[in-house]
């Protein structure tokens, strides 16, 4: 199972749920001209089912958009999703084609860090849960007043290289802590067993 693949289903807070592209809205200096080709995955909020405007501009009190993702939810409907301003924050808000909200969450804030720049709790979790492990990467998420650290260690066992992927909060506390296998987790026959063909007896002449 991938790191990278592991972490962004395992991290975001459980906020992330599906896998459509989000854009920051408003301010944004990274933001595409309605003049630009949308990229893919993406659409103009012009072009956005009226219902869909309506719904976006009532939520963020008429806030600019420019882009839109556009995908589906697990159940096949239609996901339109953006990342606005609200109430002074940055939500993920998704509304389907009808204007039906089906998604909101506070939109989460990543940075890479250094070992030394997390809390010391945290730094003293790691001690005490993997002690001698060494540290590959650390993403900082943090969504409102919550910050999670996610951390690809190395550890040494048995002669071995074991990796993990760790996250604690911001005081100590293990969130989780998994193996990685090195199985791809978007393939569901990676790491299933082979099933053996099973021949019927012959029958006796």
């Amino acid at each position: 199972m991938s790191f990278r693949s592991l972490g962004t289903s395992m991290l975001m807070l459980g906020l992330v749920v599906t896998t459509v592209v989000a854009l920051r809205a408003a301010d944004d200096k990274t933001k595409v001209k309605d003049s630009d080709v949308p990229a893919p995955g993406t659409i103009k909020f012009s072009a956005a089912p009226a219902a869909v405007q309506k719904a976006f501009n009532t939520e963020t009190k008429n806030a600019k958009i420019e882009l839109l993702g556009k995908g589906k939810t697990e159940n096949n409907m239609a996901l339109y999703r953006a990342t606005v301003p609200v109430g002074g924050h940055d939500y993920i808000v998704g509304f389907s084609e009808t204007g039906l909200m089906l998604e909101k969450f506070l939109a989460p804030i990543i940075a890479e860090v250094k070992l030394e720049e997390c809390p010391p709790a945290v730094q003293k979790a790691l001690q005490d849960d993997s002690k001698g492990a060494k540290v590959e990467a650390i993403e900082r998420t943090t969504a409102g007043k919550r910050s999670d650290f996610m951390m690809d260690i190395v550890v040494p066992q048995g002669g071995k290289e074991l990796r993990y992927q760790i996250v604690f909060t911001e005081d100590g506390t293990l969130v989780s802590k998994v193996f990685d296998d090195g199985s791809d987790p978007q393939d569901p026959g990676a790491a299933a067993p082979k099933e053996t063909e099973k021949k019927a007896p012959k029958k006796g002449k």
